[in-house]
């Protein structure tokens, strides 16, 4: 028997053992694309690699290749290792991605569930209070319709920018917020400020805003703000927010929510009124890509001694800190080719802006800051103010009675402090001005008004008040 097992060994070899992987590949191996709910086979896995199909960027079986060929193979490589397809969309002060490459409607609205369950959690408990009954006999049994607008559920405020992406990503948003019970108020067409100034005026617990702001023009996002426009950044609840997404969560109601509309201009102009009066006339340049933030400017200064010139600047991602930005530069050139008292870039998210001397000089954002504390020291009885870590060890001398505190430098960090503290104003180095409302409010065009303002007490030029 010993003999014979040696014959069919040598008549009948074993398979190559280069065969078996291949064989246990195709057995064994379960492919599906990221986002489905459903398998593939593997001849549709490996045309899906050769055409570069976009899930493919974040499979786990991205590295069988199959029987594709080494130029496929070694472009898949290259693509993988060009694209940021790994990045964490979690920035510091929210989310951030290419629009369908990283955030599309799907996840955008998964997180925004992540967020309602948050302001779900935020609700106090409520009962239902006992109908009252006029009479001894048996109540009648009473079925009240139940409208959507009278669910318990948050109130969330909902707007989007100007990028061609953001319709389609609001899309995902509304509708998770009504799915897990939330009452939405869409703002449509806005802006950060505008949308923080909504949130605080309807008393609603919660805002979602999607915007790529301070990114490229291919991106898209979600910004958060929590009861009394409090924003949502690293360190305070945004944290909270991720681990939520990846962990799950179920519907908190299964009561859909109600949405609609509310148009906040108005109301929302109104509100500068009490700045913009008694100014000087001053000639003054502003850049800025929002129309929203322009129209509101021009309806501000239409009966104001001011003359407002603006500059064109295009939806792109700048450095309002770095003199060098092209924005930046075009600014200097149009003050020194056209003279004006005072130049302005706001960036856009509607909040963060840079300063122009009437020379064109770039002014540093902590001259900016101690200028504004020393307007506000004269108008106000609170001295408390707030600087981030740079500002403060930047800031030489302090005038007597000043107590000046530390902020982070993040969105949220200033706000908390700010309410702390009982600041009457947050700044530093950042571009970023917070003033003491009825909540802090953080808003370019208020920090023009603040501006003016303090430029009204004196008939010099900025570069000469600034550096006093």
């Amino acid at each position: 028997m010993e003999h014979l097992t040696e014959i069919k060994s040598e008549i009948l070899p074993p398979l190559p053992q280069l065969l078996q992987p291949a064989l246990l590949e195709s057995a064994e191996v379960f492919f599906q694309c990221p986002g489905e709910d459903y398998p593939i086979s593997k001849a549709i896995h490996l045309s899906r690699l050769a055409a570069f199909y976009p899930k493919c960027r974040e499979c786990p079986h991205k590295e069988h290749t199959g029987n594709l060929s080494l130029e496929i193979i070694e472009r898949l490589k290259q693509t993988q290792r060009s694209r940021s397809s790994t990045q964490n969309p979690f920035t510091t002060e929210g989310v951030r991605g290419i629009y369908l490459n990283q955030i599309n409607r799907t996840q955008a609205a998964h997180l925004t569930g992540a967020f309602s369950t948050i302001l779900w959690e935020s609700l106090p408990l409520k009962g239902v209070a006992p109908q009252k009954t006029t009479s001894f006999s048996k109540p009648k049994a009473v079925v009240m319709p139940v409208s959507q607008e009278q669910s318990r559920g948050p109130s969330v405020v909902i707007g989007f920018d100007e990028r061609p992406s953001s319709p389609d990503i609001i899309t995902g948003v509304a509708s998770a917020l009504r799915r897990n019970g939330c009452r939405v108020i869409d703002l449509g067409l806005t802006v950060p400020s505008i949308l923080s100034f909504a949130t605080n005026h309807l008393q609603a617990q919660g805002a979602i805003m999607v915007t790529g702001a301070q990114f490229g023009p291919s991106y898209t996002g979600l910004d958060f703000l929590l009861e009394n426009s409090q924003p949502v950044s690293a360190g305070r609840h945004l944290e909270k927010i991720e681990q939520i997404s990846l962990r799950g969560f179920g519907r908190a109601s299964r009561q859909p929510g109600s949405q609609r509309t509310f148009h906040p201009m108005e109301a929302y102009r109104a509100q500068f009124q009490k700045h913009f009066h008694a100014l000087r006339p001053l000639k003054i340049k502003i850049a800025c890509s929002l129309r929203l933030v322009r129209e509101t400017l021009n309806v501000l200064f239409d009966k104001l001694p001011c003359e407002l010139n603006w500059v064109d600047i295009p939806h792109q991602k700048r450095d309002l800190l770095n003199p060098q930005d092209n924005d930046v530069q075009k600014m200097q050139k149009q003050m020194q080719a056209d003279s004006a008292d005072l130049g302005l870039i706001i960036d856009d998210d509607s909040r963060r802006c840079a300063f122009f001397a009437e020379t064109g000089t770039l002014l540093s954002n902590l001259k900016v800051s101690r200028f504004l504390m020393q307007a506000l020291s004269r108008e106000q009885s609170s001295r408390n103010f707030l600087l981030d870590q740079s500002g403060q060890k930047e800031l030489n001398e302090v005038p007597a009675g000043w107590n000046i505190h530390t902020h982070t430098g993040t969105l949220a960090d200033s706000y908390f402090q700010m309410r702390q503290q009982q600041a009457v104003y947050a700044g530093g180095q950042s571009g970023y001005h917070w003033f003491r409302d009825a909540v802090p409010t953080c808003d370019a065009i208020l920090t023009l008004a603040h501006v003016l303002a303090a430029l009204s007490f004196s008939d010099a030029p900025f570069s000469e008040v600034i550096s006093q």
